[in-house]
């Protein structure tokens, strides 16, 4: 059963860059990241508010802490415009690769901001992660990366995101709290979206309606595996988008991570393994991390 557990985890996580490349192909194509990233969530919100309902009722309507759901789900929208973005600028792989930088900015604000302790080891894990990533983002190679900047910014976001999580954990069930996420980044970018609205096309309406079905099913997937596996055992998991975004990014779009970034990004993940394996020695389960 763990072994299975395990899977259906590792499969949630392989589906997201599936939906991103969907995102990259209208951005590619013209549409506007923030109304890509609004089809984003207003397709998985469509799709999730009638399970929602179905499992909790109206008691989904009434979270603890909505003022801390309302900027949780803000600072994960920001971070989706910024996503989409930067993959419309750079490879699937290589804006993944950034983004993994996240987990250590929590180490880092977490330590800065809210006065945690940090012990030394994961002080250095964090330096080390940010050598990798610097070879990922390559400043001062020539032109300015801002693919790799915009795909930094959603990490930083992404990162505020996490820590929120992290001080919500165990208020709400992790599906109303999911939810939530998608229903205010809705209404927060539909307003936003307004100035560089296009009529979408048929084909973009269907690409749009994709991705909100694989992000859903994706996520659910990863919920129920976190809900009974232990937070080690899930730890290495969220790595596995790279495999898909590489695979995708080549097949698809023509790119492939040179040595550099293949570098960095085994920098970035073996310092944000150590962290997260650290860290879930104290944690019976691991926080669900909706992706970008």
């Amino acid at each position: 059963m763990a072994v299975l557990t395990l899977l259906i985890g590792a499969v949630g996580f392989l589906m997201l860059p599936v939906g991103d490349s969907f995102g990259k192909i209208m951005g590619e194509d013209g549409m506007a990241p923030i109304q890509v990233a609004w089809g984003r969530w207003t397709a998985q919100t469509v799709i999730l508010t009638p399970i929602v309902l179905w499992m909790y009722g109206r008691a989904a309507w009434r979270p603890a802490r909505i003022d801390l759901q309302i900027l949780r789900a803000m600072l994960i929208g920001l971070a989706t415009v910024c996503y989409f973005t930067a993959i419309t600028l750079i490879p699937l792989a290589d804006a993944a690769a950034v983004l993994f930088v996240a987990p250590l900015l929590v180490i880092a604000l977490s330590a800065l901001l809210l006065k945690e302790r940090v012990g030394l080891r994961r002080w250095a894990a964090v330096l080390i992660g940010f050598a990798g990533m610097l070879l990922i983002v390559k400043p001062g190679a020539g032109t300015v990366q801002w693919g790799a900047l915009w795909a930094l910014a959603a990490a930083m976001l992404f990162a505020g995101f996490l820590i929120l999580t992290r001080r919500m954990a165990g208020m709400n069930k992790p599906l109303v709290t999911l939810w939530w996420a998608g229903a205010v980044s809705t209404v927060f970018m539909g307003a936003l979206v307004i100035p560089v609205w296009r009529p979408p096309t048929m084909a973009e309406v269907a690409m749009l309606c994709a991705m909100g079905a694989i992000m859903a099913l994706g996520h659910l997937l990863i919920i129920w595996a976190a809900d009974r596996a232990e937070a080690s055992a899930m730890a290495p998991l969220p790595y596995l988008e790279m495999v898909t975004a590489t695979v995708l990014g080549y097949f698809v779009f023509g790119d492939f991570p040179d040595l550099y970034t293949w570098i960095g990004c085994a920098v970035v993940i073996g310092a944000g393994l150590f962290v997260a394996l650290r860290e879930a020695r104290n944690a019976p389960r691991p926080p669900v991390l909706p992706d970008h």
